[in-house]
Protein backbone atom coordinates (compact mmCIF):
# COMPACT_ATOMS: atom_id res chain seq x y z
CA UNK A 1 0.00 0.00 0.00
CA UNK A 2 2.83 2.42 0.79
CA UNK A 3 4.36 1.76 -2.64
CA UNK A 4 1.23 2.59 -4.73
CA UNK A 5 0.56 5.50 -2.42
CA UNK A 6 3.95 6.93 -3.39
CA UNK A 7 3.27 6.19 -7.08
CA UNK A 8 -0.03 8.04 -6.85
CA UNK A 9 1.57 11.08 -5.24
CA UNK A 10 4.14 11.22 -8.05
CA UNK A 11 1.36 10.98 -10.68
CA UNK A 12 -0.66 13.70 -8.93
CA UNK A 13 2.39 15.99 -8.89
CA UNK A 14 3.03 15.26 -12.57
CA UNK A 15 -0.63 15.99 -13.25
CA UNK A 16 -0.29 19.41 -11.63
CA UNK A 17 2.89 20.04 -13.65
CA UNK A 18 1.07 19.02 -16.84
CA UNK A 19 -1.90 21.29 -16.05
CA UNK A 20 0.44 24.22 -15.30
CA UNK A 21 2.29 23.63 -18.58
CA UNK A 22 -0.98 23.60 -20.53
CA UNK A 23 -2.16 26.83 -18.91
CA UNK A 24 1.30 28.39 -19.44
CA UNK A 25 1.12 27.39 -23.13
CA UNK A 26 -2.20 29.17 -23.55
CA UNK A 27 -0.88 32.30 -21.82
CA UNK A 28 2.29 32.39 -23.94
CA UNK A 29 0.30 31.85 -27.13
CA UNK A 30 -2.10 34.70 -26.41
CA UNK A 31 0.55 37.14 -25.17
CA UNK A 32 3.11 36.63 -27.87
CA UNK A 33 0.60 35.62 -30.58
CA UNK A 34 2.53 32.44 -31.26
CA UNK A 35 0.97 30.07 -33.72
CA UNK A 36 -0.74 27.12 -32.22
CA UNK A 37 1.36 24.78 -34.29
CA UNK A 38 4.31 25.45 -32.05
CA UNK A 39 2.74 24.19 -28.83
CA UNK A 40 -0.73 22.70 -29.13
CA UNK A 41 -3.64 22.62 -31.49
CA UNK A 42 -6.73 24.58 -30.69
CA UNK A 43 -10.02 22.99 -29.85
CA UNK A 44 -12.99 23.28 -27.55
CA UNK A 45 -12.54 19.65 -26.50
CA UNK A 46 -9.05 20.46 -25.23
CA UNK A 47 -10.34 23.20 -22.97
CA UNK A 48 -13.00 20.93 -21.56
CA UNK A 49 -10.44 18.15 -21.10
CA UNK A 50 -8.12 20.46 -19.17
CA UNK A 51 -10.94 21.37 -16.81
CA UNK A 52 -11.79 17.67 -16.37
CA UNK A 53 -8.10 16.86 -15.75
CA UNK A 54 -7.93 19.64 -13.15
CA UNK A 55 -11.00 18.36 -11.32
CA UNK A 56 -9.72 14.78 -11.54
CA UNK A 57 -6.38 15.81 -10.02
CA UNK A 58 -8.19 17.62 -7.22
CA UNK A 59 -10.19 14.44 -6.48
CA UNK A 60 -7.05 12.30 -6.48
CA UNK A 61 -5.26 14.73 -4.18
CA UNK A 62 -8.16 14.64 -1.69
CA UNK A 63 -8.34 10.84 -1.70
CA UNK A 64 -4.56 10.38 -1.38
CA UNK A 65 -4.41 12.73 1.60
CA UNK A 66 -7.00 10.49 3.28
CA UNK A 67 -5.17 7.19 3.56
CA UNK A 68 -8.32 5.40 4.73
CA UNK A 69 -10.04 5.99 1.35
CA UNK A 70 -7.16 5.02 -0.94
CA UNK A 71 -6.81 1.39 -2.06
CA UNK A 72 -5.43 -0.87 -4.79
CA UNK A 73 -8.78 -0.79 -6.55
CA UNK A 74 -8.80 3.01 -6.68
CA UNK A 75 -5.27 2.90 -8.10
CA UNK A 76 -6.53 0.88 -11.10
CA UNK A 77 -9.64 3.06 -11.51
CA UNK A 78 -7.45 6.15 -11.57
CA UNK A 79 -5.24 4.67 -14.30
CA UNK A 80 -8.12 3.82 -16.63
CA UNK A 81 -9.75 7.17 -15.91
CA UNK A 82 -6.45 8.89 -16.76
CA UNK A 83 -6.31 6.87 -20.02
CA UNK A 84 -9.72 8.25 -21.02
CA UNK A 85 -8.93 11.86 -20.00
CA UNK A 86 -5.43 11.89 -21.51
CA UNK A 87 -6.69 10.44 -24.78
CA UNK A 88 -9.14 13.33 -25.00
CA UNK A 89 -6.55 15.89 -23.93
CA UNK A 90 -3.86 14.66 -26.32
CA UNK A 91 -6.12 14.60 -29.38
CA UNK A 92 -4.95 18.09 -30.24
CA UNK A 93 -1.30 17.35 -29.36
CA UNK A 94 1.39 16.28 -31.74
CA UNK A 95 2.31 12.61 -31.69
CA UNK A 96 5.60 12.98 -29.76
CA UNK A 97 3.98 14.96 -26.97
CA UNK A 98 1.01 12.61 -26.93
CA UNK A 99 3.28 9.55 -26.61
CA UNK A 100 5.19 11.11 -23.70
CA UNK A 101 2.00 12.00 -21.83
CA UNK A 102 0.37 8.59 -22.35
CA UNK A 103 3.57 6.75 -21.44
CA UNK A 104 3.82 8.06 -17.86
CA UNK A 105 0.75 6.29 -16.27
CA UNK A 106 1.47 3.19 -18.38
CA UNK A 107 5.01 2.95 -17.02
CA UNK A 108 3.83 3.46 -13.40
CA UNK A 109 1.18 0.75 -13.84
CA UNK A 110 3.71 -1.61 -15.41
CA UNK A 111 6.21 -1.01 -12.60
CA UNK A 112 3.52 -1.77 -10.05
CA UNK A 113 1.41 -4.56 -11.62
CA UNK A 114 3.65 -5.93 -14.36
CA UNK A 115 3.71 -6.02 -18.17
CA UNK A 116 0.33 -7.69 -18.46
CA UNK A 117 -1.47 -4.88 -16.62
CA UNK A 118 0.49 -2.35 -18.70
CA UNK A 119 -0.47 -3.98 -22.01
CA UNK A 120 -4.11 -4.15 -20.92
CA UNK A 121 -4.19 -0.43 -20.19
CA UNK A 122 -2.30 0.23 -23.42
CA UNK A 123 -4.86 -1.80 -25.37
CA UNK A 124 -7.69 0.06 -23.66
CA UNK A 125 -6.06 3.37 -24.59
CA UNK A 126 -5.51 2.17 -28.17
CA UNK A 127 -9.18 1.14 -28.49
CA UNK A 128 -10.19 4.61 -27.34
CA UNK A 129 -7.78 6.19 -29.80
CA UNK A 130 -8.94 4.09 -32.74
CA UNK A 131 -12.58 4.64 -31.78
CA UNK A 132 -12.03 8.40 -31.77
CA UNK A 133 -10.17 8.19 -35.09
CA UNK A 134 -12.97 6.24 -36.76
CA UNK A 135 -15.63 8.50 -35.25
CA UNK A 136 -13.75 11.59 -36.36
CA UNK A 137 -13.23 10.12 -39.84
CA UNK A 138 -16.90 9.35 -40.23
CA UNK A 139 -18.65 12.29 -38.53
CA UNK A 140 -16.29 15.15 -38.02
CA UNK A 141 -14.03 15.46 -41.03
CA UNK A 142 -16.35 15.81 -44.04
CA UNK A 143 -19.10 14.10 -45.86
CA UNK A 144 -16.55 12.82 -48.34
CA UNK A 145 -14.07 10.54 -46.51
CA UNK A 146 -10.38 11.12 -47.13
CA UNK A 147 -9.04 7.56 -47.08
CA UNK A 148 -5.45 8.57 -47.56
CA UNK A 149 -5.54 10.82 -44.51
CA UNK A 150 -7.37 8.15 -42.51
CA UNK A 151 -4.79 5.55 -43.53
CA UNK A 152 -1.98 7.93 -42.60
CA UNK A 153 -3.50 8.69 -39.18
CA UNK A 154 -4.11 4.99 -38.61
CA UNK A 155 -0.47 4.25 -39.41
CA UNK A 156 0.77 7.01 -37.08
CA UNK A 157 -1.39 5.75 -34.22
CA UNK A 158 -0.28 2.17 -34.86
CA UNK A 159 3.37 3.25 -34.79
CA UNK A 160 2.74 5.33 -31.68
CA UNK A 161 1.25 2.44 -29.75
CA UNK A 162 3.89 0.06 -31.07
CA UNK A 163 6.53 2.40 -29.65
CA UNK A 164 4.59 2.57 -26.38
CA UNK A 165 4.39 -1.26 -26.31
CA UNK A 166 8.19 -1.50 -26.82
CA UNK A 167 8.83 1.04 -24.08
CA UNK A 168 6.47 -0.87 -21.75
CA UNK A 169 8.43 -4.04 -22.50
CA UNK A 170 11.59 -2.20 -21.55
CA UNK A 171 10.01 -0.91 -18.36
CA UNK A 172 8.80 -4.45 -17.61
CA UNK A 173 12.46 -5.43 -17.26
CA UNK A 174 12.69 -2.92 -14.46
CA UNK A 175 9.50 -4.37 -12.99
CA UNK A 176 10.86 -7.93 -13.22
CA UNK A 177 14.10 -6.81 -11.68
CA UNK A 178 12.13 -5.05 -8.97
CA UNK A 179 10.06 -8.19 -8.39
CA UNK A 180 13.20 -10.28 -8.17
CA UNK A 181 14.72 -7.79 -5.80
CA UNK A 182 11.56 -7.78 -3.73
CA UNK A 183 11.51 -11.57 -3.71
CA UNK A 184 15.18 -11.64 -2.82
CA UNK A 185 14.59 -9.00 -0.17
CA UNK A 186 11.60 -10.96 1.09
CA UNK A 187 13.73 -14.11 1.16
CA UNK A 188 16.48 -12.22 2.97
CA UNK A 189 13.92 -10.76 5.35
CA UNK A 190 12.57 -14.26 6.02
CA UNK A 191 16.09 -15.60 6.49
CA UNK A 192 16.96 -12.65 8.68
CA UNK A 193 13.75 -13.24 10.61
CA UNK A 194 14.64 -16.88 11.01
CA UNK A 195 18.17 -15.93 12.02
CA UNK A 196 16.76 -13.36 14.41
CA UNK A 197 14.42 -15.94 15.88
CA UNK A 198 17.32 -18.36 16.13
CA UNK A 199 19.37 -15.64 17.78
CA UNK A 200 16.51 -14.89 20.16
CA UNK A 201 16.20 -18.58 20.97
CA UNK A 202 19.98 -18.81 21.38
CA UNK A 203 19.94 -15.64 23.48
CA UNK A 204 17.13 -17.00 25.62
CA UNK A 205 19.04 -20.25 25.97
CA UNK A 206 22.20 -18.34 26.88
CA UNK A 207 20.23 -16.29 29.40
CA UNK A 208 18.69 -19.44 30.78
CA UNK A 209 22.08 -21.12 30.96
CA UNK A 210 23.53 -17.97 32.51
CA UNK A 211 20.80 -17.90 35.15
CA UNK A 212 21.30 -21.61 35.79
CA UNK A 213 25.04 -21.04 35.96
CA UNK A 214 24.58 -18.14 38.37
CA UNK A 215 22.19 -20.22 40.45
CA UNK A 216 24.65 -23.10 40.43
CA UNK A 217 27.46 -20.69 41.28
CA UNK A 218 25.45 -19.32 44.22
CA UNK A 219 24.75 -22.85 45.36
CA UNK A 220 28.44 -23.73 45.03
CA UNK A 221 29.41 -20.60 46.95
CA UNK A 222 26.90 -21.43 49.65
CA UNK A 223 28.06 -25.05 49.71
CA UNK A 224 31.67 -23.91 49.80
CA UNK A 225 30.90 -21.50 52.63
CA UNK A 226 29.09 -24.18 54.58
CA UNK A 227 31.84 -26.69 53.79
CA UNK A 228 34.52 -24.24 54.94
CA UNK A 229 32.52 -23.57 58.07
CA UNK A 230 32.02 -27.30 58.62
CA UNK A 231 35.73 -27.97 58.14
CA UNK A 232 36.56 -25.22 60.64
CA UNK A 233 34.01 -26.63 63.05
CA UNK A 234 35.27 -30.15 62.51
CA UNK A 235 38.87 -29.03 63.08
CA UNK A 236 37.84 -27.16 66.23
CA UNK A 237 35.93 -30.11 67.60
CA UNK A 238 38.78 -32.43 66.67
CA UNK A 239 41.22 -30.23 68.56
CA UNK A 240 38.97 -30.21 71.59
CA UNK A 241 38.41 -33.98 71.35
CA UNK A 242 42.14 -34.57 71.18
CA UNK A 243 42.62 -32.24 74.14
CA UNK A 244 39.98 -34.14 76.11
CA UNK A 245 41.85 -37.36 75.39
CA UNK A 246 45.31 -36.00 76.19
CA UNK A 247 44.81 -33.30 78.84
CA UNK A 248 43.70 -34.96 82.05
CA UNK A 249 43.91 -31.90 84.27
CA UNK A 250 40.61 -30.07 84.15
CA UNK A 251 42.19 -26.64 84.61
CA UNK A 252 44.59 -27.14 81.71
CA UNK A 253 41.73 -28.45 79.57
CA UNK A 254 39.42 -25.51 80.26
CA UNK A 255 42.24 -23.05 79.62
CA UNK A 256 42.89 -24.74 76.26
CA UNK A 257 39.17 -24.71 75.32
CA UNK A 258 38.93 -21.03 76.20
CA UNK A 259 41.85 -20.23 73.88
CA UNK A 260 40.27 -22.31 71.06
CA UNK A 261 36.95 -20.46 71.34
CA UNK A 262 38.72 -17.10 71.11
CA UNK A 263 40.74 -18.20 68.06
CA UNK A 264 37.97 -19.94 66.12
CA UNK A 265 35.05 -17.61 66.78
CA UNK A 266 37.09 -14.40 66.63
CA UNK A 267 35.56 -12.92 69.76
CA UNK A 268 36.99 -10.21 71.99
CA UNK A 269 36.38 -12.00 75.28
CA UNK A 270 35.75 -15.59 76.34
CA UNK A 271 35.08 -16.65 79.90
CA UNK A 272 34.45 -20.05 81.46
CA UNK A 273 32.51 -19.93 84.71
CA UNK A 274 32.21 -23.01 86.98
CA UNK A 275 29.67 -23.73 89.71
CA UNK A 276 31.00 -24.24 93.22
CA UNK A 277 28.60 -26.94 94.42
CA UNK A 278 29.51 -26.49 98.08
CA UNK A 279 28.61 -22.79 98.04
CA UNK A 280 26.15 -23.05 95.13
CA UNK A 281 27.76 -20.01 93.51
CA UNK A 282 29.36 -19.29 90.15
CA UNK A 283 33.05 -18.56 90.00
CA UNK A 284 35.15 -17.26 87.08
CA UNK A 285 37.54 -20.07 86.24
CA UNK A 286 39.21 -18.82 83.04
CA UNK A 287 38.96 -15.55 81.10
CA UNK A 288 41.07 -13.44 78.77
CA UNK A 289 39.88 -10.22 80.41
CA UNK A 290 43.03 -8.53 81.71
CA UNK A 291 41.76 -5.15 82.88
CA UNK A 292 41.52 -5.33 86.69
CA UNK A 293 38.46 -3.10 86.89
CA UNK A 294 36.58 -5.08 84.22
CA UNK A 295 37.58 -8.34 85.88
CA UNK A 296 36.39 -7.10 89.27
CA UNK A 297 33.02 -6.07 87.80
CA UNK A 298 32.68 -9.49 86.17
CA UNK A 299 33.52 -11.33 89.41
CA UNK A 300 31.17 -9.16 91.47
CA UNK A 301 28.21 -9.68 89.13
CA UNK A 302 28.78 -13.20 87.85
CA UNK A 303 25.99 -14.49 90.09
CA UNK A 304 23.36 -12.17 88.59
CA UNK A 305 19.84 -13.47 87.97
CA UNK A 306 20.28 -13.75 84.18
CA UNK A 307 23.30 -16.06 84.36
CA UNK A 308 21.84 -18.13 87.20
CA UNK A 309 18.61 -18.57 85.21
CA UNK A 310 20.59 -19.69 82.14
CA UNK A 311 22.37 -22.28 84.28
CA UNK A 312 19.14 -23.39 85.89
CA UNK A 313 17.07 -23.59 82.67
CA UNK A 314 19.87 -25.08 80.60
CA UNK A 315 18.96 -22.86 77.62
CA UNK A 316 21.56 -20.62 75.90
CA UNK A 317 20.99 -16.89 75.35
CA UNK A 318 22.19 -15.01 72.24
CA UNK A 319 22.03 -11.20 72.38
CA UNK A 320 23.10 -9.27 69.24
CA UNK A 321 22.13 -5.78 70.31
CA UNK A 322 23.42 -5.35 73.85
CA UNK A 323 22.43 -2.44 76.06
CA UNK A 324 25.28 -2.45 78.65
CA UNK A 325 23.10 -0.90 81.36
CA UNK A 326 20.87 -3.99 81.33
CA UNK A 327 23.72 -6.39 82.09
CA UNK A 328 25.77 -5.61 85.19
CA UNK A 329 28.55 -8.09 84.37
CA UNK A 330 29.55 -6.12 81.21
CA UNK A 331 28.64 -2.57 82.14
CA UNK A 332 32.27 -1.34 82.07
CA UNK A 333 33.05 -2.93 78.71
CA UNK A 334 31.75 -1.88 75.29
CA UNK A 335 30.06 -5.14 74.34
CA UNK A 336 27.72 -5.26 71.33
CA UNK A 337 26.91 -8.99 71.22
CA UNK A 338 27.26 -11.98 73.48
CA UNK A 339 26.32 -15.66 73.78
CA UNK A 340 25.96 -17.36 77.15
CA UNK A 341 25.83 -21.16 77.07
CA UNK A 342 25.22 -23.50 80.03
CA UNK A 343 27.68 -26.33 80.67
CA UNK A 344 25.78 -29.33 81.99
CA UNK A 345 25.17 -33.04 81.67
CA UNK A 346 22.03 -35.04 82.30
CA UNK A 347 22.85 -35.34 85.95
CA UNK A 348 24.86 -32.24 86.82
CA UNK A 349 25.30 -28.54 86.12
CA UNK A 350 28.92 -27.48 85.76
CA UNK A 351 28.80 -23.78 84.86
CA UNK A 352 28.65 -21.39 81.88
CA UNK A 353 30.58 -20.32 78.80
CA UNK A 354 30.33 -16.60 78.05
CA UNK A 355 31.67 -15.22 74.74
CA UNK A 356 31.50 -11.51 73.93
CA UNK A 357 32.14 -9.28 70.93
CA UNK A 358 32.34 -5.49 70.78
CA UNK A 359 30.34 -5.26 67.52
CA UNK A 360 26.56 -5.68 67.28
CA UNK A 361 24.89 -8.38 65.16
CA UNK A 362 28.00 -10.55 65.31
CA UNK A 363 26.56 -13.96 66.11
CA UNK A 364 24.16 -16.19 64.19
CA UNK A 365 22.58 -19.61 64.57
CA UNK A 366 25.68 -21.33 63.17
CA UNK A 367 27.83 -19.74 65.90
CA UNK A 368 25.32 -20.83 68.52
CA UNK A 369 25.22 -24.35 67.12
CA UNK A 370 29.02 -24.63 67.12
CA UNK A 371 29.30 -23.24 70.63
CA UNK A 372 26.57 -25.64 71.80
CA UNK A 373 28.53 -28.57 70.38
CA UNK A 374 31.70 -27.31 72.06
CA UNK A 375 29.75 -26.88 75.30
CA UNK A 376 28.59 -30.50 75.18
CA UNK A 377 32.14 -31.69 74.70
CA UNK A 378 33.42 -29.45 77.48
CA UNK A 379 30.70 -30.71 79.82
CA UNK A 380 31.64 -34.26 78.93
CA UNK A 381 35.30 -33.41 79.53
CA UNK A 382 34.54 -31.94 82.96
CA UNK A 383 32.55 -35.02 83.88
CA UNK A 384 35.30 -37.30 82.61
CA UNK A 385 37.91 -35.28 84.49
CA UNK A 386 35.94 -35.64 87.69
CA UNK A 387 35.61 -39.38 87.09
CA UNK A 388 39.32 -39.58 86.41
CA UNK A 389 40.04 -37.61 89.57
CA UNK A 390 37.82 -39.98 91.52
CA UNK A 391 39.62 -42.96 90.04
CA UNK A 392 42.92 -41.33 90.92
CA UNK A 393 41.63 -40.83 94.44
CA UNK A 394 40.55 -44.45 94.64
CA UNK A 395 44.02 -45.49 93.53
CA UNK A 396 45.85 -43.15 95.88
CA UNK A 397 43.46 -42.80 98.83
CA UNK A 398 43.31 -45.27 101.67
CA UNK A 399 39.80 -46.65 101.65
CA UNK A 400 39.47 -46.77 105.45
CA UNK A 401 40.98 -43.53 106.69
CA UNK A 402 40.42 -41.24 103.70
CA UNK A 403 44.06 -40.09 103.59
CA UNK A 404 46.60 -41.04 100.91
CA UNK A 405 47.96 -44.57 100.76
CA UNK A 406 51.55 -45.73 100.77
CA UNK A 407 51.78 -45.92 96.96
CA UNK A 408 50.87 -42.27 96.62
CA UNK A 409 53.23 -41.35 99.44
CA UNK A 410 56.26 -42.81 97.68
CA UNK A 411 55.40 -40.91 94.46
CA UNK A 412 54.88 -37.68 96.36
CA UNK A 413 57.95 -38.25 98.47
CA UNK A 414 60.05 -38.64 95.32
CA UNK A 415 58.69 -35.35 93.89
CA UNK A 416 59.06 -33.38 97.12
CA UNK A 417 62.56 -34.65 97.84
CA UNK A 418 63.82 -33.83 94.34
CA UNK A 419 62.25 -30.38 94.57
CA UNK A 420 63.80 -29.75 98.02
CA UNK A 421 67.21 -30.82 96.80
CA UNK A 422 66.95 -28.81 93.56
CA UNK A 423 65.51 -25.64 95.06
CA UNK A 424 67.45 -25.90 98.32
CA UNK A 425 64.68 -25.85 100.90
CA UNK A 426 64.07 -28.00 104.01
CA UNK A 427 61.85 -31.09 103.92
CA UNK A 428 60.68 -32.51 107.23
CA UNK A 429 59.33 -36.05 107.45
CA UNK A 430 57.27 -37.30 110.43
CA UNK A 431 56.16 -40.87 111.25
CA UNK A 432 53.45 -41.30 113.87
CA UNK A 433 52.10 -44.43 115.49
CA UNK A 434 48.91 -44.75 117.57
CA UNK A 435 49.84 -45.90 121.02
CA UNK A 436 48.55 -49.30 122.23
CA UNK A 437 46.28 -49.64 119.19
CA UNK A 438 46.04 -53.45 119.63
CA UNK A 439 44.45 -52.85 123.02
CA UNK A 440 41.59 -50.93 121.41
CA UNK A 441 41.05 -53.71 118.91
CA UNK A 442 41.07 -56.37 121.59
CA UNK A 443 38.88 -54.40 124.02
CA UNK A 444 36.32 -52.76 121.71
CA UNK A 445 36.67 -54.80 118.54
CA UNK A 446 38.11 -54.16 115.12
CA UNK A 447 35.21 -51.94 114.05
CA UNK A 448 35.96 -49.50 116.81
CA UNK A 449 39.64 -49.80 115.92
CA UNK A 450 38.72 -48.61 112.42
CA UNK A 451 36.91 -45.64 113.99
CA UNK A 452 40.08 -44.79 115.92
CA UNK A 453 42.17 -44.90 112.73
CA UNK A 454 39.73 -42.65 110.87
CA UNK A 455 39.53 -40.16 113.74
CA UNK A 456 43.31 -39.83 114.16
CA UNK A 457 43.84 -39.56 110.36
CA UNK A 458 41.20 -36.82 109.99
CA UNK A 459 42.49 -34.93 113.04
CA UNK A 460 45.95 -34.77 111.53
CA UNK A 461 44.68 -34.00 108.01
CA UNK A 462 42.48 -31.14 109.21
CA UNK A 463 45.46 -29.47 110.88
CA UNK A 464 47.89 -29.61 107.94
CA UNK A 465 48.60 -27.06 105.23
CA UNK A 466 47.43 -27.63 101.67
CA UNK A 467 51.04 -28.27 100.66
CA UNK A 468 51.52 -30.90 103.37
CA UNK A 469 50.82 -34.58 102.79
CA UNK A 470 49.62 -37.35 105.15
CA UNK A 471 49.51 -41.00 104.12
CA UNK A 472 48.81 -44.29 105.86
CA UNK A 473 52.17 -46.00 106.18
CA UNK A 474 51.24 -49.27 107.92
CA UNK A 475 48.52 -50.70 110.14
CA UNK A 476 48.33 -47.87 112.67
CA UNK A 477 51.26 -45.86 111.36
CA UNK A 478 50.99 -42.62 109.32
CA UNK A 479 53.68 -40.61 107.57
CA UNK A 480 53.63 -36.83 107.15
CA UNK A 481 55.58 -34.73 104.61
CA UNK A 482 56.14 -31.06 105.51
CA UNK A 483 57.77 -29.21 102.55
CA UNK A 484 59.66 -25.95 103.20
CA UNK A 485 59.63 -26.75 106.94
CA UNK A 486 62.75 -26.60 109.12
CA UNK A 487 63.35 -29.02 112.00
CA UNK A 488 62.33 -26.35 114.53
CA UNK A 489 59.08 -25.65 112.65
CA UNK A 490 58.50 -29.39 112.33
CA UNK A 491 58.89 -29.92 116.11
CA UNK A 492 56.38 -27.15 116.76
CA UNK A 493 53.89 -28.63 114.30
CA UNK A 494 54.28 -32.18 115.70
CA UNK A 495 53.74 -31.00 119.26
CA UNK A 496 50.52 -29.27 118.16
CA UNK A 497 49.32 -32.44 116.44
CA UNK A 498 50.19 -34.57 119.48
CA UNK A 499 48.07 -32.39 121.73
CA UNK A 500 45.14 -32.35 119.25
CA UNK A 501 45.16 -36.18 119.12
CA UNK A 502 45.42 -36.49 122.86
CA UNK A 503 42.54 -34.07 123.52
CA UNK A 504 40.23 -35.59 120.91
CA UNK A 505 37.48 -37.78 122.42
CA UNK A 506 36.53 -40.61 120.07
CA UNK A 507 32.94 -41.71 120.38
CA UNK A 508 31.07 -44.62 118.86
CA UNK A 509 27.68 -45.47 120.28
CA UNK A 510 28.31 -46.02 124.01
CA UNK A 511 32.10 -45.97 123.73
CA UNK A 512 34.04 -42.73 124.35
CA UNK A 513 37.82 -42.88 124.66
CA UNK A 514 40.90 -40.80 123.93
CA UNK A 515 44.10 -42.01 122.32
CA UNK A 516 47.68 -40.83 122.10
CA UNK A 517 50.37 -41.12 119.48
CA UNK A 518 54.14 -41.26 119.30
CA UNK A 519 56.16 -39.33 116.68
CA UNK A 520 59.56 -39.70 115.05
CA UNK A 521 60.99 -36.65 113.21
CA UNK A 522 63.78 -36.20 110.69
CA UNK A 523 64.72 -33.37 108.30
CA UNK A 524 66.58 -32.94 105.02
CA UNK A 525 69.29 -31.74 104.76
CA UNK A 526 70.07 -30.88 108.39
CA UNK A 527 69.78 -34.48 109.68
CA UNK A 528 69.31 -36.86 106.73
CA UNK A 529 71.19 -36.56 103.46
CA UNK A 530 68.99 -38.73 101.19
CA UNK A 531 65.54 -40.28 100.91
CA UNK A 532 66.46 -43.60 102.49
CA UNK A 533 68.11 -41.97 105.51
CA UNK A 534 65.19 -39.53 105.89
CA UNK A 535 62.67 -42.39 106.32
CA UNK A 536 65.05 -44.54 108.32
CA UNK A 537 66.01 -41.73 110.71
CA UNK A 538 62.38 -40.80 111.32
CA UNK A 539 61.48 -44.45 111.89
CA UNK A 540 64.34 -44.89 114.39
CA UNK A 541 63.25 -41.73 116.20
CA UNK A 542 59.71 -43.18 116.44
CA UNK A 543 61.02 -46.31 118.14
CA UNK A 544 62.92 -44.12 120.64
CA UNK A 545 59.68 -42.25 121.39
CA UNK A 546 57.88 -45.54 122.09
CA UNK A 547 60.74 -46.68 124.29
CA UNK A 548 60.50 -43.42 126.19
CA UNK A 549 56.92 -44.07 127.29
CA UNK A 550 54.88 -43.10 124.18
CA UNK A 551 52.75 -39.94 123.66
CA UNK A 552 55.87 -38.02 122.77
CA UNK A 553 58.13 -37.20 119.81
CA UNK A 554 61.78 -37.85 119.19
CA UNK A 555 64.07 -36.18 116.64
CA UNK A 556 66.67 -38.16 114.77
CA UNK A 557 69.45 -35.79 115.94
CA UNK A 558 70.83 -36.70 119.42
CA UNK A 559 70.85 -33.04 120.49
CA UNK A 560 67.06 -32.95 120.59
CA UNK A 561 65.37 -34.72 123.48
CA UNK A 562 61.83 -35.89 123.42
CA UNK A 563 59.09 -35.28 125.94
CA UNK A 564 58.40 -37.92 128.60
Amino acid sequence: MNKIHKFEKVLVNLGWVFIILLITGYVLRDIFNIGSIILIKQGLMLNISIIILFLFNVIKTTIINSSNLYSEKLFMIFRYTEAVILNIVTINFYEGIEAAILLIPLIFLTLHRGIKAGYTLLAFSAVLKFAYLITDFIWLKSSIPDYRLFTYDLFKITCLYFILAVMLRMSSAVYNSSIRNEMENARLVIELGEKYEQLEVAQDEIKSQYHRLMETNHKLEDTNRRLTSSIAEFYTLQQISEAIGSILDINDLLNFVNDVIIGVMGVNYSTIVLLDHRKNRLKVQFTNIRNKEDLAVLNDNINCKLLLDILENGKPVMENSVIPEKFDFIRTRKIGSFICLPLSSKSRKFGLTLIEHKNINTFDEDNLRLLTTIGKQVSMAIENAELYANLQDLATIDGLTGVHNRVYFHQKFEEEFNAARTLGYDLTLVILDIDKFKKFNDTYGHLFGDVVLKSVAQTVKNNLRSTDTIARFGGEEFVILLPRTSIEEGIEKVEDLRLKIENNIIKDNLIAVSVTASFGISCFPDISVNQVELIRDADNALYKAKECGRNCFKVAAPVYKGRN
